[in-house]
């Protein structure tokens, strides 16, 4: 079946219909705005949910097809604002959108496949100790501390730097 133009409505429905110019009805463009925002929730998703289980944290089974899906709509609502023959401001936020998608997607796979891996191992020496070495340091108010001190009781330890 044909899609209805303004020329072959009856009279009622192309008094409602709004038409492009090449007389074919306007239809919305859904998936220039919708592939950013799946782009964007794959990419967010990754780091406030997925990232605490080791299995999805390694290799992000939910949220690479997730991105990809998102830039593939991306690139939909782009070919479909060009073929159209939407307006140019149309035609200009569907490819920012397919631009973000690209920004985010690119972010995304940079970090999960190249940064993480670049993060150092853990030193031996690090794993192997039991006891903290003992050492002495001041507090706020000029007073000094031994860690020594403080065997058998829980210590937490908060070094930063800057000045009182």
């Amino acid at each position: 079946m044909r899609e209805p133009t303004a020329a072959t409505a009856p009279p009622i429905v192309r008094r409602m219909m709004p038409v492009m110019s090449n007389g074919r009805p306007r239809r919305r463009n859904l998936a220039a705005w919708l592939g950013p925002v799946v782009t964007f929730v794959g990419m967010v998703s990754y780091f406030t949910l997925f990232a605490r289980f080791p299995a999805l944290r390694d290799f992000p089974w939910g949220n690479l097809p997730l991105v990809l899906a998102g830039v593939a709509l991306s690139i939909l609502g782009l070919v479909r604002s060009v073929r159209c023959g939407s307006r140019w401001w149309a035609r200009g936020l569907a490819g920012l959108g397919l631009a973000l998608s690209l920004l985010l997607g690119g972010f995304f796979v940079a970090y999960v496949f190249v940064l993480s891996y670049a993060l150092p191992a853990p030193t031996t020496t690090a794993a192997s100790l039991d006891v903290a070495p003992d050492f002495e340091l001041p507090d706020a108010h000029g007073a000094m501390h031994r860690l020594s001190d403080y065997r058998g009781s829980r210590v937490v330890l908060v070094f930063y730097r800057g000045h009182w």
